[in-house]
């Protein structure tokens, strides 16, 4: 019987043996795969953190609730949800208070004031009813009490507080006395870390805490799958203004928004991760030829072509899995402050998050560690397979290899060519796809790396005889090694131009970017001092500002002048629209515009008749342009309003509709008035 062939274990001792020899190019390879793959890991945890926070966030907010009905920034008034019930129109229902507050007790992190109806919450959360561990007592308090809350265990835990204890609640740019009656804790974990975002309270204790007496933020509902008879009677009860809406269609909407940030991010850290093969590929290809006198004698010695392959994979996979390993450290270590990052960022330009926890997926870490070992073996399956197929005569001469390497280098370029065509005409391809996008800057970018080499050997010819007259022999012999050495050096040289082609990219793309924003901030902030109530998001400001503090504005006595603005969420056929109303008669002159129409000076006096202007974001995601129209709800019911110009604004990435604050039947800052949540006056003097 024949011995089932094994592969030598000398085979594998050479090869171990070269990677601690030569400590310092094995490092070199570690650390290409480990940096590669810590960026990729730290930006995926990011992104998932932020999402499973968004996620967490919503549903310790929405529970069990499949459907919504909501209004503007405001709510909607509380006599809806009583004359539905008194209708037969809501079986499981529950009304809710919410607003993002904050407290100096509890770290000043911005925490979800939920407010709830206890007799009808346990269809919709469970951790207040069975599935929770307060108490009946607690329960009672919360209802008879005026300002009692109930916090999770954790927070209590975390910041030594127990029951009895009293709160400041930062709300609106007010303080608010609140007092802990309880602690509530779920069964399970991830509802837990739910609960740490989330102050409880009594929907008429939130009312008076948020200074929304008599409305509500909305109504949750359970409806079956199949109720659109009953959906239909129940919007067709409500006033205008009013929409039922599923809860996914309203947390899809949010989550879409965020999902370019993050893809993007992404991108970045698959480039970093591009630089990193390069590098892997230039030091496996060294390796190689640095020992390709070797190969041929194991060649001669009667190793197989198989054998040198398996050898060159094994090294590299041993390359690969220790960097992967060292990558994922790095990139849960890296991952702690880019959370931080990314949720900021997402608070500020999206959605405000109550849960701060670091998760780290299985699934991040795995694909982490996953890709940066098959893209280290993948990137050493060329030079493995030139080990394993010269023959051993033509592996103990160097003069083979640089001659075939010189004789690839046209059809290598040509390659390069044919890619860089490639790219640029998926640039050309008119599609928003993200994929087409990406997949053409890496075949511009891997095509440009392909012509390196032929660029190089021109470039050394060219400068040959210069440096032979400036440093003699020395000169000459200088390009000459370069493009002898060509199977090493233009792997190199490729290398440094793709690291060097993403630095000077990426700092052209953050300078043009900069220098974007500096001017349209030039154009756009006129004024001197803006002045605004504290909020938790920083693009806009919805947060009303009292009447006494306007008025104090008003009567400044060095004011020269003053322009007042409300921002409020307005429903559109699209969904939700952030309309910002001005009272600035020079805003044609602030703002930058990418299309317009009318002549030039009559944008204000257009506007003060009904017309409106949009940002350029806003266009993008509802398709439209200066000329076209849009519908809104307005207290007349549904209202066409023309665009008449799409202006830059890089303040959202969701967009926004500014008109004038003209008082007329079909004003839109006039929606109603109790829901305009005013933002900035803005003085200069």
């Amino acid at each position: 019987m024949l011995e089932k062939a094994r592969f030598p274990r000398t085979l594998l001792h050479i090869g171990w043996r070269y990677l601690v020899l030569h400590r310092w190019q094995s490092l070199l390879m570690i650390l290409g795969v480990a940096v590669g793959v810590a960026v990729m890991v730290s930006i995926d945890l990011a992104n998932a953190s932020a999402a499973r926070a968004f996620e967490l966030s919503t549903e310790a907010v929405t529970g069990k609730a499949t459907h919504q009905i909501a209004a503007g920034s405001n709510g909607l008034d509380e006599d809806i949800y009583v004359q539905l019930t008194r209708a037969g129109l809501l079986d499981t229902a529950a009304p809710i208070v919410t607003s993002i507050v904050a407290s100096p007790q509890l770290g000043g992190q911005p925490i979800q004031l939920l407010g709830v109806d206890p007799f009808v919450e346990t269809p919709f959360r469970d951790y207040l009813g069975e599935g929770g561990s307060s108490n009946n007592g607690e329960y009672l308090s919360l209802l008879i009490q005026p300002g009692a809350i109930m916090i999770s265990r954790e927070t209590a835990n975390r910041y030594g507080l127990i029951p009895g204890d009293e709160l400041i609640l930062e709300i609106d740019g007010f303080e608010k006395q609140a007092h802990i009656v309880g602690l509530v804790q779920a069964e399970d974990r991830l509802t837990n870390r739910a609960l740490n975002g989330i102050i409880l309270a009594d929907i008429a204790s939130a009312q008076e805490l948020t200074g929304t007496v008599g409305r509500l933020s909305r109504i949750d509902l359970i409806l079956p799958k199949e109720s659109e008879a009953l959906q239909g009677q129940i919007q067709a009860a409500l006033p205008a203004g009013v929409q039922l809406t599923t809860v996914e269609a309203r947390q899809g909407a949010i989550e879409q928004m965020a999902s370019a940030f993050q893809l993007n991010l992404m991108a970045l850290s698959m480039l970093a991760l591009v630089v990193g093969l390069f590098l892997i590929y230039n030091t496996m290809t060294f390796a190689v030829v640095q020992r390709r006198t070797l190969f041929g004698r194991l060649r001669c010695l009667g190793v197989t072509p198989r054998e040198i392959f398996i050898l060159v994979l094994s090294e590299a996979a041993v390359v690969g899995l220790v960097g992967s390993a060292l990558g994922v450290v790095l990139g849960i270590l890296m991952g702690q402050n880019t959370v931080s990052m990314v949720s900021r960022t997402i608070n500020d330009l999206y959605f405000t998050t109550t849960v701060r926890d670091t998760s780290l997926p299985l699934g991040s870490l795995f694909k982490g560690g996953l890709v940066g070992l098959a893209a280290t073996v993948f990137t050493t399956v060329l030079p493995a397979w030139e080990a394993a197929s010269v023959p051993p005569q033509a592996a103990l001469s160097r003069s083979g290899l640089e001659s075939k390497a010189r004789n690839q280098v046209v059809v290598v370029a040509f390659a390069g060519l044919g890619l860089i065509v490639a790219g640029v005409v998926m640039f050309l391809i008119p599609s928003a796809s993200l994929i087409l996008g990406f997949g053409g800057t890496l075949a511009v970018v891997v095509g440009f790396a392909m012509l390196s080499a032929l660029l190089m050997v021109f470039l050394m010819r060219l400068v040959t005889p210069i440096l032979r007259r400036i440093f003699g022999l020395l000169g000459q012999m200088a390009p000459r090694n370069v493009v002898n050495a060509l199977s090493r050096t233009s792997v190199a040289v490729a290398a440094l131009m793709v690291a060097v082609a993403v630095m000077v990219g990426m700092g052209v793309m953050i300078s043009s970017f900069r220098n974007t924003v500096t001017i349209w901030l030039g154009q756009t902030l006129q004024g001197d001092i803006y002045i605004s109530a504290p909020s938790f998001t920083a693009n806009t400001p919805r947060v009303e500002i009292a009447p006494e503090v306007v008025q104090a504005v008003l009567a400044w006595p060095s004011l020269e002048s003053v322009s007042q603005l409300r921002s409020v969420q307005v429903l559109a056929r699209q969904g939700l629209v952030d309309v910002t109303a001005v009272d600035n008669p020079a805003i044609e002159q602030e703002r930058i515009f990418k299309s317009r129409e009318g002549a030039p000076g009559s944008l204000w006096d257009r506007m003060q008749a009904g017309e409106v202007i949009i940002s350029e974001p806003l266009a993008n995601r509802l398709s439209l342009d200066a000329g076209d129209e849009i519908e809104l709800q307005s207290p007349l019911g549904w209202q066409t309003y023309r665009v008449i110009g799409v202006y830059f604004d890089y303040a959202t990435s969701s967009g926004s509709l500014t008109t004038s604050t003209y008082t007329g039947p079909r004003s839109i800052s006039e929606i109603p008035m109790a829901s305009a949540r005013s933002a900035s006056p803005a003085s200069s003097s």
